[in-house]
């Protein structure tokens, strides 16, 4: 019986690697006193954002902050970045410098 559910389990857990999650843990507010703190401190940020129907990692610093929109200065330029969008963020360890 534990080889069957084994095999289940396995199978689930593949089919779940291959779905996109387009959910949010953050709700607005969150995400705004997140994003304030990152811009404050000039502090490095990895956002994934949702576009479309996919996922994509942003890295870089909120240089723009307003309740609706962020930017953000990458390594390849800047990027307009809709707060709805954001699903994740978190700080990148590393220094910025200008």
């Amino acid at each position: 019986m534990d080889g069957l559910f084994l095999s289940e389990h396995t199978s689930s857990l593949s089919a779940e690697k291959n779905r996109v999650d387009l959910s949010t843990d953050l709700n607005p507010v969150e995400k705004l006193l997140l994003l304030s703190q990152l811009y404050v401190g000039r502090l490095k940020g990895s956002f994934m954002v949702k576009e479309k129907n996919h996922k994509s990692t942003i890295l870089g610093e909120v240089r723009e902050l307003s309740p609706q929109e962020i930017s953000v200065r990458t390594d390849e330029g800047y990027r307009l970045i809709r707060v709805d969008d954001i699903l994740t963020i978190q700080l990148c360890q590393e220094e910025v410098d200008d």
